[in-house]
C-alpha cells in the first residue's frame, strides 16, 4: 500500500479510538455556547424593549408640557419666543433645551436676564426681569426708547407722554445695543434718580456744551454729567420752594436760584416734539 494511503488509515483508526468522554465534553461545551448566545440574545432583546418603554414613556402624553407658566414679563415678547422655541402644550418635556430658550429670551432688548425650568412631570417655569425704560431721545427719523445704562429697547413713530424726553444728537445704535455718549449717560442718570412725576415732564438738552434739564416750565442747570443722583436730589429739595429764575445744580452741595439766561431760553424753546 502506497505510504499516503498508509497515513490517512492511520488517522482514520485514531479517530475511532477518541475517548468518548472527550466527545461528550465537547458536545457539552458547544451546547452551553449556544445557550449563552441564546441568553445575551435575550437580555439584549429585553434592553431594548425596556428602552423602548422608557423613551415612549419620557415622549407620551404623560410626560409632555401641559402648562408653562410665566413670571415677571409685561413688555417684552415671552410668549412668542417660548412659541418659536417650541415650548407649547403636547412638546416632550425632555426635548426642551433649557439653555437654548434663555439665549432666545434674553436676545430680547427688553429682557436683562430670563431663567427657565423644567418641572416633571408637565410643567415649564419661564422667569424673566426686564429693563426698566427711563426715557425717549430723538434720532434721526425716529424715537427710540432708552433704558438703564442707555440700551435701546423699542422704536417708536412718536415717543409715548410718560416718558422723558432727551434731545440730544446720537446715531442709532440699533435695537439691543446701547448710546454711547456722556451727555446721554448724564441724562439717563438724572433722569432715572428724579420721582416719577417730574421725570415724565422733563427733557433734557445739551446747550453750550452743557447739560440742561425742563423739568415743567423750570429750567435747571446740570453741567457736566457728574454727581447726577446728588444733582438730582438737590432740584428735588429745592424745586418746589425755589420760585422764578434757573435751578443751577451745578454745583449740588450749593444749589441757587439764577436769572433766565440765553441757554435757559435756547432750551424752553426747543422742547416741542
Amino acid at each position: 500500500m502506497p505510504a499516503g494511503g498508509d497515513r490517512r488509515h492511520t488517522r482514520r483508526r485514531a479517530a475511532l479510538r477518541v475517548d468518548p468522554r472527550i466527545i461528550r465534553r465537547r458536545l457539552e461545551v458547544a451546547e452551553e455556547q449556544a445557550r449563552s448566545r441564546v441568553r445575551r440574545s435575550l437580555t439584549l432583546l429585553l434592553a431594548m424593549a425596556g428602552a423602548g418603554c422608557v423613551a415612549w414613556f419620557f415622549a407620551s402624553p404623560l410626560m409632555s408640557v401641559r402648562a408653562v407658566v410665566v413670571d415677571g414679563a409685561s413688555r417684552s415678547a415671552v410668549d412668542e419666543i417660548l412659541s418659536g422655541a417650541k415650548v407649547v402644550e403636547g412638546r416632550p418635556m425632555v426635548a426642551i433645551r433649557v439653555g437654548a430658550i434663555e439665549e432666545h429670551l434674553v436676545a430680547d432688548p427688553w429682557i436683562e436676564s430670563a431663567s427657565v425650568k423644567v418641572v416633571f412631570p408637565t410643567t415649564v417655569e419661564v422667569a424673566v426681569r426686564e429693563r426698566e425704560p427711563i426715557a425717549w431721545i430723538r434720532l434721526e427719523d425716529q424715537w427710540g426708547l432708552l433704558a438703564d445704562g442707555g440700551l435701546l429697547v423699542e422704536y417708536a413713530d412718536s415717543p409715548t407722554p410718560i416718558r422723558s424726553l432727551i434731545r440730544i444728537p446720537v446715531e442709532d445704535p440699533g435695537l439691543g445695543a446701547a448710546v454711547e455718549n456722556e451727555n446721554v449717560s448724564g441724562a439717563l442718570q438724572f433722569l432715572g434718580a428724579l420721582p416719577e412725576d417730574l421725570a415724565r415732564r422733563s427733557v433734557a438738552k445739551v446747550v453750550d456744551e452743557e447739560l440742561w434739564v425742563l423739568v415743567g416750565y423750570r429750567s435747571v442747570r446740570i453741567g457736566l454729567p457728574v454727581e447726577m443722583e446728588a444733582k438730582a436730589a438737590s432740584l428735588v429739595a429745592m424745586i418746589n420752594t425755589a420760585h422764578g429764575g434757573v435751578i443751577d445744580v451745578t454745583a449740588p452741595s450749593r444749589p441757587a436760584i439764577r436769572s433766565l439766561d440765553t441757554a435757559g431760553e435756547v432750551l424752553s424753546d426747543s422742547v416741542d416734539v
